[in-house]
């Protein structure tokens, strides 16, 4: 139902091109093409509505399946008070299963499970053959959520991220690119001879391929 603003607007529009020698008619024709693609809009608007509901549900509902999936005995994990000590290119960390399990479908977590696909060795440890540097800040990541501020750092642990499949400390860190500027050095040329200027080039967008995985597989992904 239209208006009373919009009947006295098309009673102007009609009267100015009335003036101007616009038969009434051409008027008339431009308003009912107006009214039809306002219609159209409408009805555009109310399926992408009823789509995004849609989307939603799904959302939800694949939410719910996803916790009871964890919940499931198949990941059948050791006590979250358990001490677990990793030996990750040399360097010893000792931290709990409830720390390793936040991922639940991770490397890490596997290796908390009561049939780990790897062998302790002598001293107890898991052995895992990467950089023992980076994975610091992944277990910082895991024990309280935070994130370095160094972008060449973060690129790092994204690499880390998929080969250990921690798909939350990944979307964490796609986050924190997607507001990440990168500082750059430019050479300026000037009156009094060649100077560097510093900008911002933009948002930091490509980030490493993930590594093929060198541990066996626990969830055959």
């Amino acid at each position: 139902k239209r208006s009373i603003k919009d009947l006295r607007l098309r009673e102007v529009i009609m009267s100015y091109y009335d003036r101007d020698g616009f038969k009434s008619s051409d008027i008339q024709r431009l308003w009912e093409r107006l009214d039809a693609e306002e219609r159209q809009l409408k009805l555009e608007k109310k399926k992408l509505r009823e789509i995004w509901v849609k989307i939603s549900k799904m959302h939800k509902k694949n939410e719910e399946d996803r916790a009871k999936f964890e919940g499931d005995s198949m990941l059948d994990f050791v006590p979250p008070e358990t001490q677990v000590m990793l030996n990750v290119g040399g360097q010893i960390f000792q931290t709990t299963a409830s720390v390793l399990t936040k991922d639940k479908f991770s490397i890490l977590a596997a290796l908390c499970s009561k049939s780990p696909p790897l062998e302790r060795d002598e001293a107890g440890c898991f052995f895992v053959e990467r950089d023992w540097w980076v994975f610091r800040y992944i277990l910082q990541f895991l024990r309280n959520d935070t994130l370095p501020r160094d972008s060449g750092l973060l690129e790092e642990m994204y690499t880390e991220a998929s080969f250990y499949r921690l798909n939350s400390l990944r979307r964490a860190i796609e986050v924190r690119a997607s507001t990440l500027t990168i500082k750059t050095t430019t050479k300026v040329e000037g009156p009094t001879g060649s100077m560097l200027a510093s900008g911002r080039e933009g948002v930091r967008s490509s980030w490493p391929q993930p590594y093929a995985p060198q541990l066996p597989d626990p969830f055959n992904f």
